[in-house]
């Protein structure tokens, strides 16, 4: 975590785009992928952009003290209704705004994707205008994305020795690729498996699984239809926001930013993710149990002998799908379900592959 001075759940999600892009064969896509990955870190820093004009509209009518020879109660009720037409007005826009740029996978990403379009817009002021985004947040989120992306590319240590450098283009690919986004359906649905992969092992921690069901809960929650989930290291229910991009797909497991507290506590910066992913980017938080009845396979192309786990998540034992790892232990390694010996394959093949004899009579053994 120490290779970026930025924070353990940014400097975590870049990293793990470097190492799961590592082996991409199209640069252009890695590229575009680093170049969102930035972008979306940038995002995850920043206050909702979307949400920003509603902050501080709503006056406390307690806090100050009206001079009753300067206004009178008819103007003041002349006055809120000119704010609430106003508001009403800038939340339409704004609904528009977040359909247009909504992604339905992440609310990060949707603000990602909003970043681009402003800076490829002609009038920065006209845009955020007509987006109903706040324009100070959009300036200071598109000057931390290109001061986190020379960051990725000039900060050197011994870290990067061990795999952590960008190594499938310059930082002006990657500004390229980030400034000419695809528009290949394919070629988006991989990036932002990619993206959700990062977002979740940065905040890992922060998963929320949905609940069904209206029973055990209180009747102030009942009467909501926002959907309720179980979030991981918070005891009390916690809901997704009506405004966010996942608001319809409501998926079952999402990892989320922040919790705001108004009348009910909703997860904002919500990301849909993938339960396979818990376990790999939360092992910490798992404990696993080995499935019986199924035998280790082995795998030529790793030379690896995998076994089936059933992973339990978190303080709630949130149950996983069954899935294989790379068994660790040298005298586990050695023997199957039922206690024989397990050879290293590829190993043995290597040590034949010079000899067309053997090839010819060992093959059907070993394949």
């Amino acid at each position: 975590m120490a290779c970026y001075p930025m924070s353990p759940r940014h400097s975590r999600m870049l990293l793990t785009v470097i190492q799961v892009t590592r082996k991409m064969k199209n640069h252009d896509i890695a590229n575009l992928v680093l170049g969102y990955a930035v972008a979306t870190a940038a995002a995850l820093s920043m206050s909702n952009p979307f949400l920003k004009h509603f902050e501080g509209s709503h006056t406390d009518s307690n806090g100050s003290e009206q001079d009753g020879r300067s206004s009178s109660v008819g103007s003041n009720k002349i006055l809120d209704k000119q704010e609430k037409i106003k508001n009403k007005k800038l939340r339409e826009t704004a609904k528009l705004s977040r359909a247009r740029f909504s992604n339905s996978t992440s609310d990060t990403l949707t603000v990602a994707y909003a970043l681009h379009c402003f800076e490829l817009s002609k009038s920065p002021v006209e845009f955020c205008h007509e987006n109903a985004l706040h324009l100070k947040t959009m300036e200071e989120m598109s000057k931390l994305r290109k001061q986190l992306l020379q960051l990725v590319f000039n900060h050197h240590g011994h870290e990067f020795e061990q795999g952590f450098s960008w190594t499938l283009g310059t930082m002006e690919d990657v500004e390229q690729a980030w400034r000419v986004l695809s528009s290949k359906r394919s070629t988006l649905l991989n990036v932002e498996d990619i993206l959700g992969q990062a977002i979740c092992a940065g905040w890992v921690d922060r998963v929320a699984k949905r609940i069904r069901g209206n029973s055990g809960f209180l009747e102030g929650d009942r009467k909501t239809s926002a959907v309720r989930y179980q979030a991981c290291m918070v005891k009390e229910t916690v809901f997704l926001h009506r405004w966010s991009s996942l608001s319809r797909s409501a998926p079952e497991f999402l990892v989320y930013s922040e919790l705001l507290q108004t009348k009910r506590p909703y997860m904002h910066g919500a990301t849909s993710i993938k339960p396979e992913w818990l376990a790999k980017y939360g092992g910490s938080l798992c404990s696993f149990s080995t499935v019986e009845d199924r035998k280790p396979e082995y795998d030529p192309q790793t030379d690896h002998l995998y076994r089936w786990v059933i992973p339990t998540f978190g303080p709630h034992l949130w149950q996983l799908p069954a899935q294989s790892m790379p068994i660790s232990s040298d005298e586990d390694r050695l023997k199957d379900g039922d206690g024989h010996s397990v050879y290293r394959m590829r190993s043995i093949w290597i040590i034949f592959s010079n000899a067309p004899g053997l090839e010819r009579d060992l093959y059907p053994l070993f394949y």
